[in-house]
């Protein structure tokens, strides 16, 4: 049964057409995804159909007595109406009935003539049927149910509206439509805000529910488990597919390859033509040039397929750091702490190791790491830190160069804290972050907090680096800025070209390690693809944050989960992090334990780390493991201070050539000789024990 049908719909704003001649049709309990660029229409069409916009032209048709439900990104609520006023009004009709109930109760209770009591109770038995078919004894189940899913708290019930964050207005907003009665969803974008426990929870949801849905979504993921038909917007045409995004992708690659044969084959045949009848038009074979011409007028053409030209973007460093990037110990993320910690280098030190436990020595304001020298950021000691503040517990963890570690876990859990710690911004509450030696790092910010509000895209990237106008035009235009688009100021960019903006200023860089927070936001869903291809050829070390599976799963090799004040961690991308949470949860339904909630901490004791172990044995390895890393650290250190020295040296050299200073040319000579070999040494040291270190690594993975 078809529940909504569109013919020959067209819209546009102005002079800008948006789409032209879109029709289709939506069968019962259909499962389909909208997708396509930012700006094609696909929000426009869902209003369309919704019957809140009205098409220039065409026809959209409903059957008889279907209802709708429509979830926008942009959600407003009635003034001063609570939580639990809004989503029972999914049960308007049930809560008519339970007041109709307790009026005939009364009425029963006062007693009255046995005519009036036979009304009574016949109209009693008449409502109380009613309730219980429209599902009035479970309804109060259902949205615990669906509360408890999309992970909004019941102490949030007597809340006003109005006083709920965008986040919690949109699974608000999620919560009503899920529980009403609608026999078609329409939903925009239903998985902004949530985090992946609640994405999951949806598509279970949806997968079973009995509306036919039509959902927009860059989720790549979420599509793949939800959609069985995708449509996609693109050049104000609509197309239909068969399968979820993933099918459409190969069909589409497919669709795309043989338009292009047949474009190719046609002109080559249209060529052939022109050159017969010109080569005929005036002579004895003029008549059959004259046909051919007349076919060739007649001819249908094949267009020239058309794709949306992907981000052609490259983000490689030629800088090499050192076997670990980043380690932590004791350390402990808080809210709440200041934003300026206490950072030094190794050497600063006095050549202490991050495990060491001495002394601070002095502090310098957080910079980005350009003197390729191992960094400490710590907590000052004695600080009391409040309980209540504290987002949670960092276990001892590593990272190794060339290491992508996926951190994942519930909104508001310190992922972004974390990765502010670990960049400096931020001090750690308790215990101390290590940058290792030869660490060159830039920070994706998930506001983007790195670009200037007041300063042109094309400002920005020159304030980058020296780029000429048509240079950094040219450069822009890898990202998709065209045209005037550069001149538009930042604070007046669109949150999918300030994420192109961004990634276009980390990409002028050398970093060797990249730290990235929800890199696929605002993106669309072509865009995450080509960040996915740049960022998997990129030949660094990358921490990223994200709640898209599909990039976790293409680029991790390590999942770090951070929930209930902890972190566990995971070897291997998505696919192996589920794996390992389904035995963990199936453990614990063997012992006769409740569900653990994902990334919850570790038992006392536990080692939860990148590459966890459990036994004395593992421990006592990876403490001796442990040691060999912070000689490393050392040799890095020393190996830094004697290039340093060398390039003092060299300075000094040539001012003492120009000044014809023969003696203090001779002095620094020797000093020269003995930094050098001082550095030889240093250098067959480190590469020895960086052998005997990578060896022990493999052997414990």
């Amino acid at each position: 049964m078809a529940l909504a049908t569109g013919a020959g719909l067209a819209k546009g704003f102005g002079a800008e057409r948006v789409f032209e001649d879109v029709s289709f049709e939506i069968q019962d309990r259909d499962r389909i995804a909208l997708v396509g660029v930012n700006g094609s229409g696909k929000s426009t069409l869902l209003r369309i159909i919704a019957g809140l916009e009205r098409p220039d032209r065409g026809t959209v048709g409903l059957a008889g007595g279907v209802r709708v439900g429509y979830l926008p990104q942009e959600v407003t609520f009635p003034a001063g109406q609570t939580l639990q006023e809004y989503v029972l009004g999914a049960f308007q009709r049930l809560l008519e009935i339970e007041n109709e109930l307790r009026a005939v109760e009364a009425a029963l209770s006062a007693g009255g003539t046995a005519g009036a009591v036979d009304a009574l109770l016949e109209r009693h038995g008449r409502l109380s049927h009613e309730y219980e078919d429209k599902g009035g004894y479970s309804y109060h189940n259902r949205v615990r149910e669906v509360l408890a899913g999309l992970e909004i708290g019941e102490e949030r019930l007597e809340q006003v509206l109005e006083s709920f964050s965008g986040g919690q207005r949109t699974r608000a907003a999620l919560a009503r439509l899920l529980l009403s009665e609608y026999d078609l969803l329409l939903m925009d974008e239903p998985t902004n805000h949530l985090d992946l426990s609640a994405t999951e929870w949806l598509e279970a949801f949806l997968v079973q529910a009995r509306p036919a849905v039509v959902v927009v979504s860059h989720d790549r993921y979420f599509l793949d488990k939800v959609a069985a038909v995708t449509w996609e917007m693109s050049e104000g045409r609509l197309e239909s597919y068969s399968g979820n995004y993933t099918k459409f992708a190969a069909q589409k690659a497919e669709r795309l390859a043989r338009q292009e044969k047949e474009y190719e084959a046609q002109q080559e045949h249209i060529t052939r033509t022109e050159d017969f009848i010109r080569r005929y038009r005036a002579g004895q074979r003029a008549r059959q040039a004259r046909g051919r011409q007349k076919l060739l007028d007649r001819l249908e053409r094949v267009s020239r397929p058309r794709d949306r030209a992907p981000m052609r973007v490259q983000i490689q460093s030629t800088l090499r750091a050192g076997d670990t990037v980043l380690a932590t110990e004791d350390l402990i993320v808080a809210a709440g702490m200041p934003a300026t910690p206490q950072r030094h280098t190794v050497a600063e030190q006095g050549d202490e190791a991050p495990s060491s436990g001495g002394a601070h020595a002095r502090s310098t304001a957080p910079s980005r790491l350009s003197s390729g020298q191992p960094v400490v950021y710590a907590a000052p000691r004695g600080r009391a830190v409040p309980p209540q503040s504290v987002l949670f517990r960092c276990p001892d963890v590593e990272i190794r160069r060339g290491d992508r570690v996926a951190i994942v876990g519930p909104n508001g859990t310190g992922k972004t804290t974390f990765l502010r710690v670990v960049t400096g911004e931020v001090e750690p509450a308790e215990g101390r972050v290590y940058l290792g030696y030869g660490v060159q790092l830039a920070y994706y910010a998930q506001a983007h907090e790195q670009l200037h509000p007041e300063r042109t895209a094309l400002g920005e990237i020159q304030a980058t680096k020296p780029l000429n106008d048509q240079e950094a035009r040219t450069y822009l235009g890898q990202f998709l800025f065209s045209g005037d688009d550069v001149f538009k100021r930042v604070s007046s960019l669109s949150g999918g070209e300030r994420s192109r903006l961004a990634l276009a200023k980390m990409a002028l860089g050398n970093a060797n390690f990249l730290v990235l927070d929800e890199p696929t936001n605002h993106l669309d869903i072509y865009a995450r693809a080509a960040l996915e291809d740049v960022l998997s050829s990129y030949n660094g070390t990358i921490l990223f944050v994200s709640h898209d599976r599909y990039l976790i799963d293409a680029l991790a090799t390590h999942v770090w989960e951070v929930s209930d004040g902890g972190l566990t961690g995971h070897a291997g991308g998505w696919a192996d992090y589920l794996v390992a949470r389904e035995r963990r949860q199936a453990a614990r339904r063997q012992a006769g334990l409740p569900p653990r909630p994902a990334g919850a901490a570790p038992a006392e004791g536990q080692l939860s780390d990148a590459r966890p172990g459990a036994s004395q044995e593992t421990r006592r390895g990876a403490k001796a493991l442990a040691a060999r890393r912070e000689a490393l650290a050392r040799l890095e250190a020393e190996i830094g201070a004697c290039g340093e020295r060398l390039r003092i040296l060299d300075a000094q050299l040539a001012a003492a050539s120009a000044a014809g200073d023969a003696a203090q040319i001779a002095d620094l000579g020797n000093q020269h000789v003995a930094a050098t070999e001082a550095l030889a040494r240093h250098e067959e040291q480190w590469l020895a024990l960086s052998e005997t270190v990578e060896g022990v690594a493999v052997a414990g993975d």
